[in-house]
């Protein structure tokens, strides 16, 4: 572990009120995705790049695109932690227009051209984009009813691996024939078995490890979510120790948050308050020395859990648009 709980917990909820006065009228459900991207960089938001960031975006990048979106926020919490702000931004809209090749257009796909310009060079994305985009339609061959622009996120990541495109399918399709003995919802389960493809394991251990680490949550009276939540869930998973420590870790992280502002019985509820709290204890064990492998176990776990609280951010949001035109 690389910090506290109570700390990195205070932090985010610092971030996140920081955001929220600089970045207004932006989803209560994407800003704390933006809030955790200053906890794995391991600094504090600053008011003034957010502004600057989000004005660079605005203005740079083109007519509806989806960069300036429902992801503005973690797109401009992203941006203002860079080294360099305005070429982070060009990177970005460089892979972008590189995915944009290969998978239609979408804040998924968006979101992931910020995480591939962190990941890899512009030089390298071309290969990774085709590659990403070959698994993607294997994919659709298995499930064509389920696949959809969410998987670009992880068939791009899936694309990293050293395992070769058919033993990455056929772990997947073994890891979901054993997850739906547990779980109903097929999209969910898809999801989480992409992210356990890419890790270490066979799939009757990866699998077992999260069906005992949700009736671990379950026993303690922290019930995970069987949906987008899943996701957080298969992210903690594949950290490489033991089970009662990360669970423990969660819950703790869980009850600091529950006497937070922003999730009370009125705000944001308590299965996805559990997702945020996993997201936090992925960036505990996450090790940013670690550049040899865009998907090690810490770094694979640390983007999972970040990708699913923004696909359920991205849906909410979509919902909560959907009410307020009906």
């Amino acid at each position: 572990m690389n910090n506290t709980t109570k700390q990195i917990t205070n932090d985010f909820i610092e971030n996140r009120d920081i955001i929220k006065k600089t970045l207004k009228f932006e989803s209560q459900y994407i800003i704390p995705v933006a809030a955790n991207e200053f906890c794995a960089a391991g600094v504090k938001a600053d008011a003034e790049k957010l502004s600057e960031c989000k004005k660079i975006i605005k203005k740079n990048s083109g007519f509806a695109s989806y960069l300036k979106g429902n992801i503005l926020p973690v797109f401009a919490a992203k941006l203002s932690v860079a080294d360099d702000i305005e070429a982070q931004f060009n990177k970005v809209t460089e892979m972008y227009a590189i995915l944009k090749e290969h998978y239609k257009k979408s804040e998924y796909l968006a979101l992931f051209a910020t995480f591939l310009a962190e990941k890899t060079t512009v030089e390298k994305a071309e290969n990774i984009a085709e590659r990403g985009r070959t698994l993607y339609n294997m994919m659709k061959k298995e499930h064509p009813f389920l696949t959809s622009n969410e998987d670009s996120i992880m068939s791009g990541f899936m694309a990293f691996s050293e395992k070769d495109d058919k033993q990455l399918i056929d772990e997947t399709e073994k890891c979901y024939d054993l997850l739906r003995k547990k779980f109903s919802d097929k999209n969910a389960v898809q999801t989480v078995s992409h992210i356990l493809a890419i890790a270490d394991g066979t799939a009757e251990e990866k699998v077992e490890r999260v069906c005992r680490m949700y009736d671990m949550f379950k026993d303690a009276g922290r019930k995970f979510g069987k949906h987008y939540e899943l996701s957080s869930l298969a992210a903690i998973s594949v950290i490489d120790a033991d089970e009662k420590e990360l669970v423990d870790t969660v819950i703790e992280i869980d009850g600091i948050l529950d006497g937070q502002k922003g999730y009370g019985a009125f705000s944001i509820d308590k299965k996805t308050r559990l997702m945020h709290a996993s997201m936090l204890t992925a960036d505990l064990y996450d090790d940013p020395e670690n550049t040899q492998a865009a998907v090690s176990a810490s770094a694979l776990a640390a983007i999972a859990a970040q990708e699913a609280a923004m696909c359920a951010a991205i849906a909410a949001s979509a919902a909560a648009n959907s009410a307020n035109y009906s």
